[in-house]
């Protein structure tokens, strides 16, 4: 199909597509590092740790320029946990439904799918639908990306649409999607297009839970066959 800009093709997934796909899913995941150590330094934890580390160094060593840097070295510390955190979250995804995407959303006669929004012959967006692991009886929606220059243009509520219009003809009547708290664009859009929250928790992880890391669960089209 073709947007309404006619600047971009929204197309299914080829084998050609694989290396861009996974670029765009792993570069819009790290964009959130920042947010995620700030959200870290807020917990009553991190904070304690900064000021112990000040007081215990002023008693050793009594400068308060040796004390400004030990606690740059805890933040720094901090920062790269957040990082390591965030870098096992990307494997996570690439290990899993796209290390091996036509298996994932392109089987024959599946009720799942994966597309791509391309212009001028680049991978700027994905989207995939297929059924959810967490709750059976229902599809998720995933990979909804778009690259950082090409946002603000209505690419993803236009791949959403694509998706959402696939299961519709398939009669699935219920679809949910996973997303963080730092995702604030991706919320507006979501609601945008009929999904509403129903449920929040930790990340369950202990990096999640030392930062209270929250994950939203989103649903559409409950007890109705889905339409725009």
């Amino acid at each position: 199909m073709m947007s309404l800009s006619l600047m971009y093709q929204i197309r299914e997934y080829r084998d050609a597509d694989y290396t861009a796909v996974r670029m765009i899913y792993s570069t819009g995941f790290r964009e959130h590092v920042g947010t995620v150590y700030l959200q870290a330094l807020k917990q009553p934890w991190a904070q304690a740790l900064l000021c112990g580390a000040f007081l215990l160094i002023q008693v050793f060593f009594g400068s308060f320029l040796t004390c400004i840097m030990g606690v740059g070295g805890v933040l720094l510390i901090i920062r790269m946990s957040v990082q390591y955190f965030f870098e096992q979250g990307i494997q996570l995804g690439l290990n899993e439904d796209l290390s091996d995407i036509r298996s994932s959303y392109m089987q024959t006669g599946s009720k799942s799918s994966f597309w791509v929004a391309e212009e001028k012959g680049s991978i700027v967006g994905t989207v995939g639908i297929l059924p959810c692991v967490e709750e059976p009886g229902a599809w998720e929606l995933k990979r909804i990306s778009v690259k950082r220059e090409f946002r603000g243009r209505g690419l993803a509520k236009a791949l959403c649409k694509t998706a959402l219009d696939f299961v519709a003809r398939h009669n699935v009547r219920r679809v949910v999607l996973f997303t963080s708290m730092v995702q604030t664009d991706a919320h507006k859009l979501y609601n945008t297009i009929g999904f509403k929250k129903e449920e929040e928790f930790v990340w369950p992880s202990l990096p999640g839970r030392l930062i209270k890391f929250m994950v939203f669960k989103y649903s559409h089209g409950t007890g109705d066959v889905m339409s725009f």
